[in-house]
């Protein structure tokens, strides 16, 4: 709590929480992270987060959707939306660990497909008077489920994922794409392609947000490469093997630190947990 409490006093906008329910043993190349790492829950620790904050928007970067039972995570989503007063974000991804997928007895084939129908169930479940859906993997009629988000239309959903079917997603379903370690010019390509689909979709590029984890360490203007590239708020990796650690980081990366404007204003600054 403390750390989440520095960084929205330093002003940073959000924090970004990912989500491994187990890593392999031994280490892989993917994801980059040892197997004792200690990847807390993202919605419970964004829930416990959101008890000691004010202003600091709650982001998954990313959940992996079709581990998830969608009526329970729509439920989650829902709660967590209202608890913090409208300051959850739920991004979402399609997963690639297969050893995630079988210790958790979920099956690895159609994600994609799953993917989309679970999207359409949770938001039948935040949006529809009468909530009803018919799917291949799920379905439910004759039930209500409630509390509501407070967030009109429902907690936004920022979509993960480079293949030409995750940005469809993107632009289709969602109000935001989150992207890991890319550097600007492989940004931009990514945005160009968004931004083709958006417009596609009769939708405003304006109102659709970027998000980006750069690998590399920040300055003004490798930050403002990233901005000419389309990306609306960096995401700060603050890894650290202790809490001290994490706050030399967040200081050292802070808006202020690197001439960013804080939070609340057009250019904004994020740092993942």
């Amino acid at each position: 709590m403390e750390v989440a409490q520095l960084a929205e006093s330093l002003g940073f906008a959000s924090i970004w929480a990912g989500e491994h329910v187990v890593l392999p043993r031994p280490r892989r190349e993917k994801p980059p992270l040892d197997p004792d790492w200690p990847m807390a829950d993202p919605l419970v620790q964004l829930g416990y987060i959101a008890a000691g904050t004010t202003h600091l928007r709650l982001c998954t970067g990313v959940l992996v959707l079709a581990q998830h039972q969608p009526v329970r995570l729509a439920k989650q989503g829902a709660t967590l939306d209202v608890l913090s007063r409208g300051r959850f974000v739920m991004g979402l991804g399609l997963g690639y660990l297969d050893t995630e997928f079988e210790v958790l007895g979920v099956p690895a084939t159609q994600r994609r497909a799953r993917f989309r129908e679970y999207l359409g169930a949770m938001r039948a479940l935040w949006l529809d008077d009468t909530p009803e859906f018919e799917g291949r993997f799920v379905s439910f009629s004759g039930v209500d489920a409630y509390p509501r988000p407070s967030t009109p239309g429902g907690p936004p959903l920022v979509m993960g994922g480079y293949a030409d079917a995750a940005l469809d997603d993107a632009a289709a379903f969602g109000s935001g794409w989150y992207g890991f370690g890319l550097l600007p010019d492989a940004t931009k390509e990514v945005v160009d392609r968004l931004h083709a689909r958006l417009r596609a979709n009769g939708r405003d590029p304006r109102e659709f947000e970027i998000f980006m984890t750069p690998r590399v360490r920040l300055d003004q203007g490798l930050i403002e490469e990233y901005e000419r590239a389309g990306v609306t708020e960096l995401v700060v990796s603050a890894e650290s093997i202790d809490i001290a650690g994490i706050k030399r980081r967040l200081e050292r990366n802070s808006p202020k630190a690197h001439g960013v404007a804080p939070a609340g204003a057009d250019t904004r600054y994020a740092w993942e947990a």
